[in-house]
């Protein structure tokens, strides 16, 4: 498969605060030009995305980040003296006008038709548990989950919307709680979108170990703060490994697919050669209907552990640090997957 005419799918993971780092690697792949059709995104991932399909590039998304602090995205909700009364820490009013008020979101070119970029956003039932798929364009296939509709502010908080810290977002008279709950890093809805090559940005440290990520704690898990880290990142993990192993297999299935296909002609071959038999005719575009083996995605993700209080703190230090190590760790993975990396530097 040829990497200039593929169609692209960039899939953002959630974290909160952590959320410069995938500037940092969009910075990167657009100075090599790989630019998205297609972008999945959960939690922050989803705020990310929807900035992309609004128009913005790395230099003015980042431009956004770089004074994005907590006052902006969150307040506090609850005292001490009504414990028994709250369910949830925080309140994402601010986080609501921010997203219109700085112009982080454009919700007419987000919907406009056809779409510029396909933007897909995960959400989870809160009373089912059930992950749901938002689009502002429908999948190509009819084998497809996403549901093609008028993107909103409500579908992007939704998917911010993690139980107990901030409270869930209703759509249609049905709470939602942030998508990364179940799956925080969303491979399958770039793969219904039709995309045939994806880089996946995660924001938690694995090891490719015949293709399945494995979080690996610095000094292993020692006391309860790491071991609280570490269940808590192999749990946003989890989905993303099942993703990736279906992937693999459903590419195995493709390949033995396109292998007998390709026996059964030159059997087919054979006997006409053997009985002297015109060649059988097969329906105009049958070849067509064979699925193509998808490209293993280009997998970026961070050394080390990101301080699990960041995903609650915007600071705009805290941001730089992200930025640089979002750039630095696409870089190395872009190296890893075989593909041309430019000289330079960036500013």
């Amino acid at each position: 498969m040829t990497y200039s005419n593929s169609l692209r799918a960039l899939v953002l993971s959630g974290g909160g605060g952590r959320g410069a780092y995938h500037i940092g690697v969009l910075r990167f792949l657009e100075e090599h030009e790989w630019n998205p059709n297609i972008i999945v995104g959960t939690s922050i991932g989803a705020v990310n995305g929807a900035a992309i399909a609004s128009g913005h590039t790395a230099h003015s998304l980042w431009a956004l980040w770089r004074r994005l602090k907590t006052d902006d995205v969150q307040r506090r909700t609850w005292d001490l003296f009504s414990l028994d009364k709250w369910n949830h820490l925080l309140d994402t009013a601010p986080l609501r006008r921010t997203l219109i008020e700085e112009g982080w979101i454009d919700l007419s070119r987000i919907n406009a038709q056809p779409a510029s970029k396909h933007l897909r956003i995960t959400v989870v039932e809160m009373e089912t548990g059930r992950l749901r798929v938002f689009g502002n364009s429908p999948d190509p296939s009819p084998g497809g989950h996403c549901e093609h509709v008028v993107i909103t502010l409500d579908h992007i908080l939704a998917s911010c919307s993690i139980p107990m810290v901030y409270p869930p977002t209703e759509i249609d008279d049905v709470a939602f709680w942030d998508g990364g709950t179940v799956a925080n890093t969303p491979l399958g809805p770039a793969i219904d979108a039709g995309a045939e090559d994806i880089v996946v940005v995660l924001m938690t440290p694995w090891e490719d170990q015949e293709n399945h990520p494995r979080y690996v704690p610095v000094g292993g898990v020692q006391g309860l703060l790491s071991a609280a880290q570490a269940a808590f990142e192999w749990a946003l993990l989890a989905s993303f490994q099942a993703d990736l192993k279906l992937f693999h297999r459903t590419n195995q299935v493709v390949r033995l697919t396109i292998e007998n296909a390709r026996l059964r002609a030159e059997n087919e071959a054979l006997k006409v050669q053997l009985h002297r038999k015109p060649p059988p005719s097969y329906p105009a575009g049958a070849v067509d209907l064979l699925h193509q083996e998808i490209n293993p995605p280009v997998i970026v993700s961070p050394q080390h552990p990101i301080p699990l209080a960041d995903i609650i703190r915007y600071n705009p230090d805290n941001h730089e640090g992200l930025y640089q190590m979002g750039y630095k760790d696409a870089r190395a993975a872009w190296a890893r997957a075989g593909r041309p990396v430019e000289g330079g530097g960036r500013d």
